[in-house]
């Protein structure tokens, strides 16, 4: 019985690795456009700024800075840009390692792990930066800047609550909470 306690953990940790190398090497490819629902979700690609804020250019027309706050803008958006590039390069030596890894007979389970954890923190540290570029931006903001800001987030996240509550419609009594749909007549349950 206790074999088969450790063969079924074993089993589990190897779907989960597995699972999860091949999501963040998908995950991690910023090579896409951000169109779509699921562009918000990617607040460092394009235009895009954090926090859902959509097209942060048209944003950017709209808050008529001046120079000092026009400085700070462009360090954000610079600090952005390379910043996404630095997340592509891991995201890419990521997907190269998980391409060689899937060459192996026997896989280094604690290795890929620790490869998929360091890209991690090292995307997170990134992305950090970038939040705190931005805030620089947003503290050096007067007040109505800051309401047309918060304006914009608010309905950046008012259009993809829309989206969400709408998907979910679709998606129906599949998931989570949802009542089992009875098998076919004739199907043994």
């Amino acid at each position: 019985m206790r074999k088969l306690k450790i063969a079924a953990a074993s089993a589990a940790l190897v779907a989960l690795t597995a699972s999860s190398m091949f999501s963040l090497a998908h995950a991690a490819d910023a090579t896409a456009p951000a169109t779509g629902p699921n562009a918000a979700m990617h607040h460092m690609r394009g235009e895009h700024g954090p926090w859902g804020l959509g097209n942060i250019r048209q944003l950017h027309d709209q808050l008529k800075l001046n120079p000092q706050q026009e400085q700070a803008w462009q360090q954000a958006v610079n600090t952005s840009k390379q910043n996404r590039e630095a997340m592509r390069k891991n995201g890419e030596q990521f997907r190269e390692m998980f391409a060689q890894a899937k060459d192996q007979q026997v896989l280094d389970l604690a290795g890929m792990r620790a490869a998929r954890e360091k890209v991690f923190d090292q995307n997170r540290q990134l992305r950090s930066q970038t939040e705190d570029a931005w805030l620089n931006v947003y503290n050096g903001l007067n007040n109505d800047q800051k309401v047309l800001v918060s304006n914009a987030i608010k309905a950046r996240w008012a259009k993809m609550k829309a989206w969400h509550d709408k998907a979910r419609q679709h998606r129906g009594p599949m998931h989570k909470g949802a009542p089992a749909t009875q098998p076919p007549a004739g199907q043994a349950q």
